[in-house]
């Protein structure tokens, strides 16, 4: 399945849900710079900060699903372009 991942500045949820990507005993409930994707009623949450996903291209990583109902709040910043394009 493809989702349409879309970059995070500020990801808050209800509760610590989320493993910490650098000390896995300890659990988030504010994430930072990773990458999101909603299906249905859920949203997956790659933890990565972009710099390890770049470089990982081809190694395995974790996807955590939470439900929607447990986002708090998701900040992104959209990009509006100014303009024209140019056709042919």
């Amino acid at each position: 399945m493809a989702l349409n991942w879309r970059d995070v500045t500020t990801l808050e949820l209800a509760d610590k849900l989320i493993p910490d990507p650098n000390a896995g005993h300890n659990r988030l409930d504010r994430l930072q710079n990773v990458r999101v994707a909603i299906e249905g009623g859920f949203l997956h949450i790659d933890p990565r900060q972009p710099q390890q996903a770049e470089g990982a291209a081809s190694q395995e990583y974790d996807v955590f699903i939470v439900p929607a109902l447990t986002v708090k709040s998701v900040v992104y910043r959209d990009v509006k372009r100014r303009g024209n394009l140019a056709t042919f």
